[in-house]
């Protein structure tokens, strides 16, 4: 059928709106699959600043219980199948304590320490060794490591959630011991964005956190929340930043306390 006049004049304008709104279509309607799958040879450099505060009887203060930026470089140097291998060296770390002064000499050095770890596509981790690094060094990095990542299993669209359950050990109270934890974390992928050629997926998350263990002879147990988002360099396959805050209520020996802590990945370059 031939149209003709003001309805021709009429879908003429409606199909162009449509072709023009499909060409301006951000990229954040397409669907992506997330993965961690960089080049062998990629290096990272990252920049981690956290703040630590603690609410016990023993000790109250409105000054951070620490903070820290810790400055990293990340390389590649292996891949076997789904599995990526990295070799992260500690460029520097400035750690202080400003709610006890006391500690800080008990701080130690984590300049020039390597870990080699392992880590699927997915993003999970598969194994972890500290090359050289003390116990003292690899209870601070426990204290202060990230919570875990899981990437979906198939491609994801804006608005789409998967789940995971995160487990890991970390070191227990003073004097020894391990503590476990467990988050049940749901994932939102918010956005896909390409600029200046990088395409740049932003997830949120957040999830409840059940921690147990114990130390010194006490027991330990907590619960709480975690949240945050970050940003994966879908075309590198790495990390672009990370944002998490974590927020606990314990109890340590009968002794209640409150721990909230912030951390910010950034990547340099």
């Amino acid at each position: 059928m031939f149209v003709d006049g003001p309805k021709a004049k009429f879908f003429g304008s409606s199909a162009f709106i449509l072709l023009a709104a499909a060409i301006a279509a951000p990229a954040s309607g397409q669907s992506v699959l997330l993965r961690m799958n960089p080049d062998e040879g990629l290096v990272s450099r990252y920049v981690m600043n956290m703040e630590m505060h603690l609410d016990s009887p023993m000790m109250s203060s409105d000054k951070p219980f620490m903070t820290g930026a810790i400055y990293t470089t990340q390389t590649v140097i292996g891949t076997e199948g789904e599995v990526v291998e990295y070799r992260v060296v500690t460029d520097s770390a400035n750690i202080q304590t400003p709610a006890m002064p006391m500690a800080q000499g008990q701080i130690p050095d984590q300049t020039g320490q390597t870990q080699t770890v392992k880590i699927d596509t997915r993003g999970r981790v598969v194994d972890m060794a500290d090359e050289g690094a003390s116990p003292e060094v690899q209870e601070l990095m426990g204290r202060i490591g990230g919570v875990g990542l899981e990437l979906p299993e198939k491609e994801v669209s804006p608005g789409d959630t998967w789940t995971a359950t995160i487990d890991f050990g970390a070191p227990g109270l003073p004097g020894g011991g391990t503590v476990s934890m467990q988050i049940e974390m749901t994932y939102t992928l918010t956005d896909v964005s390409t600029a200046a050629g990088t395409r740049l997926a932003t997830i949120t998350f957040t999830g409840p956190v059940v921690m147990s263990g114990e130390g010194s002879g006490m027991g330990m147990d907590a619960t709480g929340t975690a949240s945050g988002s970050l940003v994966v360099d879908v075309a590198k396959g790495r990390l672009a930043d990370t944002d998490m805050t974590m927020s606990l209520d314990m109890n340590a020996g009968g002794m209640a306390m409150s721990m909230n802590q912030t951390m910010k990945t950034t990547l340099i370059s």
